[in-house]
């Protein structure tokens, strides 16, 4: 095998040769003997180069300049992260030292301005979800899902779940990978015409709360207001009743900006939510890093179940001056593995922190704005739509957030796809299923000159 690291290793073949007698190996590659050898490339590897500083820099430059400027671009692509404006002043902030290179705040001692910026998080995110605790923080929504399920499951000691949809496919997939190994079961109702399938919910619900308690096995529901598909259900409370009759718990998936004009899940009696706190100011990224809210009813037992960490609150001492502390941390590296809650580790603090920041900029009132104005545009959005003929806006006869699907009769994916790309507009996202369905999402930065350009690129694409 090529010596290939000959050229990307800071040090010389006797070096390498000296540190693996030391420790008794002849090669590097007996570090990694746990790994079959079926596993192990053993040809030359097809890398350009090599390339001195410069012409390395160069050459990913000109990879780089490839991506699509996403300033040049018209996107309307959702589904749980979307590109928005965020406020210069948060950029400004984050972008102090004491914020931007701070590591976990282990001292309290050399940590307050850290822990308390967490516990502001917190504080605010509990406030718009209407719920008691909220942890600092989850990877993103996604194992959010799968964390909030093994919650449930360890509190109820039940082993079955309904996850109701319409839910993504990432989402779905993530949360089987870690219900596999744990012998616990989801049962999945589909929607109904794009919808939660209420009274068929109830009814399993119903059913459920007619056995003897020793004989209940569902541990949980999960389902998303907004969906998937941006349509809102009836009001979940009669639902949620029902589940809580039967000794099961309730979690919720929530767009947090959808909260600023519609009723938080609190109110209608969740146990927990979680969500995706990418839309709290932190720019998409190419994918990442996301922010997975979770948060849940008061209960100290519950709590002691939650993954990641929770920043408190008390009093100095001797004084009444504020302190702040971890409070609560169940990952393996602070207590014994078997005891841990999850092997969580990068816990998105700096995003968690850059969400408290977004939060305070806009405050309560600029929440509500920013919902409100969303709705607007996507109403005013799917109505034009609908008026292009071959093109139905919304598919789904039912009240919506910021998002809603859109059928394309006549037309591919992928057509629809290079005609609008090639004019910089992005139609959303490719849905499954039969004919040529998007998933539709608006953000704050689309201008109704924005809109009104890709109805007149979609009218021309479908006439």
């Amino acid at each position: 095998m090529t010596d290939y690291y000959e050229s990307y290793i800071g040090t010389s073949k006797e070096e390498r040769e000296e540190m693996l007698a030391s420790i008794n190996k002849s090669d590097i590659l007996e570090l990694f003997s746990d790994i079959p050898k079926e596993l192990l490339y053993e040809g030359d590897m097809n890398i350009p180069g090599p390339f001195s500083e410069a012409g390395l820099a160069r050459y990913f430059k000109n990879i780089a300049s490839k991506n699509v400027d996403p300033n040049k671009i018209t996107s309307f692509l959702g589904g749980g992260v979307r590109q928005q404006y965020i406020p210069a002043a948060l950029a400004e902030i984050m972008s102090r030292g004491e914020l931007y290179t701070a590591y976990t705040p282990y001292q309290p001692e050399v940590s307050q301005g850290m822990l308390q910026i967490i516990y502001e998080y917190q504080s605010q995110v509990a406030e718009l979800l209407d719920m008691d605790v909220v942890n600092a923080s989850m990877y993103d929504w996604a194992t959010a899902v799968g964390e909030v399920l093994l919650i449930m499951a360890r509190i109820t000691r039940k082993n079955r779940f309904i996850v109701a949809g319409p839910l993504p496919s990432n989402r779905l997939e993530v949360a089987k990978s870690y219900m596999q190994d744990e012998n616990l079961r989801m049962e999945i109702i589909e929607d109904e015409d794009g919808a939660l399938a209420m009274e068929k919910l109830i009814a399993i619900f119903e059913e459920e709360a007619t056995k003897p308690k020793k004989e209940q096995t569902i541990a949980g529901v999960y389902f998303e207001v907004p969906s998937f598909y941006g349509t809102l259900p009836d009001y979940p409370k009669r639902l949620v009743d029902t589940v809580h009759k039967s000794s099961a718990l309730v979690a919720v998936g929530v767009d947090p900006i959808s909260l600023g004009i519609i009723s938080p899940p609190g109110e209608y009696g969740a146990d927990f939510v979680v969500g995706e706190g990418q839309l709290l100011g932190n720019a998409p990224s190419a994918g990442g890093p996301l922010l997975g809210i979770m948060a849940l009813k008061s209960n100290k037992k519950w709590i002691r179940q939650v993954p990641g960490r929770l920043i408190g609150k008390t009093t100095e001492l001797t004084s009444e001056r504020p302190g702040y502390c971890i409070t609560l941390q169940t990952r393996e590296q602070h207590i014994r593995r078997e005891k841990a809650t999850s092997n969580i580790c990068s816990n998105q603090s700096l995003a968690a922190v850059n969400a408290a920041i977004y939060l305070a900029t806009l405050g309560k009132q600029g929440v509500i704005e920013l919902a409100q104005q969303l709705m607007d545009k996507a109403h005013y959005l799917a109505k034009e739509l609908n008026i292009i003929p071959g093109v139905t806006s919304p598919k789904y006869d039912k009240p919506f957030f910021s998002e809603f699907v859109v059928e394309f009769k006549g037309i591919t994916h992928e057509e629809l796809e290079e005609n609008c790309i090639s004019k910089n507009y992005v139609p959303g996202i490719r849905l499954e299923g039969e004919g040529c369905q998007r998933l539709i999402a608006v953000s704050e930065i689309l201008t109704l000159e924005m809109l009104d350009g890709f109805v007149a690129k979609i009218k021309e694409v479908m006439l």
